[in-house]
């Protein structure tokens, strides 16, 4: 009893009390914050140890020392008379009744709130069905088929990406992730996303071997692991099947019966091989102002097409290639060799379709078919059905999107491109597309922003300063939109355009470019559309309307800027209207009321 009475006269037990209390409402904050901090799981358990440790070390000292006026004493130096272990004692029972009802604060909170930040957790409904497909490990002997284990990544990514609850990160960003050794729970908060898709191809003659695993990336456990062997022939059943027991494993709030995805026929393997080279290849239009990437996929989807004509996706990415050039690699001046790639993008679209009527891709170019056809209402509908068979795919969405912001319906254009970001978050074209489809909304102040926060963190392509002038020069801004016009003809290789501008006033600038042009000869005027903008900034009316009717008579697709403000100070020009109706705006305008 004296040995009891003695710890109480010492106040090792309400010190002890105190300690304990202390640490469990730490551990409990711990628990809360380390998780936003993305701390490893053993920093708690190391200091939940030390923690553990220290409880006899503080009870050891509760009982060696006292609390004095004059600061610690050993209690064995320290009289009765001298002692303050009862206002000691009060103290330590204010502190315990302050710390438990921080506890019971704490408790509360981490009760009535989710343990775990919704971007990490898996209760999280706006992740549950979200996945991203990391490229495949080449298993080859000589690790020289690269582009093949990641074509059949991109090939199953494009299959899970036909399940409409499905939520598929696109292939730029998942690829960024390529030779790096970071790890399953770092990609997925960075991609946000709950499940991450890794795997493996090896070829053996004529057979492939896929294998992949499907990882939760909160907690690192694998959800499923398989192997699939069968012909090559047959790679796009093989695909079917991995993607269709994927979405089975990370099901949560869709029935899977509705997005069955149909039969493919068997293909070449050495021609789906050569497909699968061009379409990494493959960049649809010049959005970093570099043409000669267009021509970089043609030559494999013409060889595709040549070792199997029935292939379908070959010839619709072909189509696509063919209608590129015509708009963007093929000078306005080589009329025949324009003509002849509209004409054959043309047929390999009308091919494609009649192939597989259920190709995404097919319809994608078709939809380009009837742009280039100026029958505005079935691009439309070509493109929504190219959406509706791949409803997770970024780039069916892109290209919706783009034609819906020049066709007046700036609000759902936006939406889809915010989408598609969503399924593409690192890819910065994605972000330069969606400033393309902010200007052609006309909404100007957003995508300046826009514009120099990708200058500002020096991860500006070259068309940025294009839209970057093009947005100040729609707000009026004249003397910002010179200074980035000079910018963006310095990046084109236009030196002496570029000086031009920056030693003269914007209209003024334009007015010197044409005395120029018609002296050397521009290439990036050469188009008839081009100088139609142009001398529409310094409200032209006749050289304006001229180069519109001209771009109207080559049958080139961007008529279609007809509609923007560019063209406000001509509206009420008779002539404007006859060319409006002509090129079929007027049609589609009461398409758009009838809906």
């Amino acid at each position: 009893m004296k040995f009891f009475e003695e710890l109480k006269r010492r106040n090792v037990i309400k010190a002890t009390m105190a300690y304990i209390v202390v640490a469990w409402v730490l551990v409990q904050v711990l628990t809360i914050i380390l998780p936003e901090f993305e701390a490893p799981g053993w920093v708690l358990k190391t200091l939940m140890i030390l923690m553990a440790v220290g409880l006899p070390i503080w009870m050891i000292f509760s009982w060696v020392y006292e609390v004095t006026p004059e600061g610690l004493k050993k209690t064995a130096n320290v009289s009765t008379d001298e002692s303050i272990t009862s206002s000691t004692n009060k103290r330590l029972n204010v502190v315990i009744l302050v710390v438990l009802i921080i506890a019971i604060a704490v408790n509360f909170i981490d009760t009535s709130e989710p343990q775990n930040p919704p971007a990490v957790s898996t209760n999280d409904s706006s992740r549950d069905n979200t996945i991203a497909v990391l490229p495949f490990l080449d298993m080859s002997p000589n690790k020289d088929q690269g582009f093949y284990s990641d074509g059949i990544a991109v090939e199953i990514l494009n299959s899970l990406c036909k399940f409409k609850e499905l939520k598929v990160v696109g292939r730029t960003s998942s690829f960024s992730f390529k030779n790096t050794n970071e790890d399953i729970k770092s990609i997925g908060n960075k991609l946000n996303v709950n499940n991450i898709l890794e795997g493996s191809v090896q070829k053996q003659q004529n057979k492939i071997m896929i294998s992949v695993r499907l990882t939760n990336s909160n907690d690192g456990y694998t959800i499923f692991s398989e192997s699939y062997t069968e012909e090559l022939d047959n790679i796009f059943e093989l695909q079917s099947e991995i993607a269709m027991d994927i979405a089975e494993k990370i099901e949560s709030n869709f029935a899977l019966g509705a997005n069955k995805l149909y039969t493919r026929k068997k293909i070449d393997p050495l021609s789906y091989e050569t497909f699968l080279k061009g379409k990494l290849e493959f960049v649809n239009g010049p959005l970093n102002m570099k043409r000669d990437e267009i021509f970089k996929a043609k030559k494999y989807f013409e060889s595709a097409i040549a070792l199997d004509s029935s292939f379908a996706e070959a010839n619709a990415y072909l189509s696509l290639v063919y209608f590129n050039l015509a708009d963007w690699a093929i000078s306005g001046e080589e009329s025949q060799k324009r003509e002849i790639a509209l004409d054959s993008g043309k047929l390999l679209a009308k091919r494609a379709l009649s192939i597989d009527s259920l190709s995404s891709g097919a319809h994608l170019a078709m939809g380009s078919y009837y742009f280039h056809e100026y029958n505005w209402i079935q691009a439309e509908k070509e493109k929504r059905q190219a959406v509706a068979l791949n409803p997770g795919g970024s780039e069916e969405k892109f290209m919706l999107a783009s034609f819906l912001a020049q066709f007046g319906q700036a609000d759902e254009a936006l939406e889809l491109d915010l989408e598609a970001k969503k399924l593409d978050p690192l890819d910065e074209m994605a972000e330069l597309k969606y400033i393309r489809d902010l200007f052609r909304a006309e909404n100007f102040k957003e995508g300046i922003l826009r514009c120099n926060r990708l200058i500002g963190e020096g991860r500006a392509p070259v068309g940025t300063y294009q839209f970057l002038w093009l947005c100040h020069a729609g707000l009026k801004q004249y003397k910002e939109a010179g200074k980035a016009f000079s910018k963006y003809a310095e990046l084109i290789g236009e030196n002496e355009i570029s000086i031009i501008f920056q030693e003269n006033d914007f209209k003024s600038a334009i007015e010197k470019m044409f005395a120029y042009h018609r002296e050397f000869e521009l290439q990036f005027l050469i188009r008839p559309i081009i100088k139609a903008v142009f001398y529409a900034y310094i409200e032209d009316k006749e050289n304006t309307l001229k180069y519109l009717n001209e771009t109207y008579d080559k049958r080139e697709p961007q008529i279609s800027f007809l509609r923007d403000s560019r063209f406000d100070f001509m509206k009420d020009d008779p002539r404007y209207l006859e060319l409006y109706e002509k090129a079929g705006f007027k049609a589609y305008d009461e398409h758009i009321k009838m809906l």
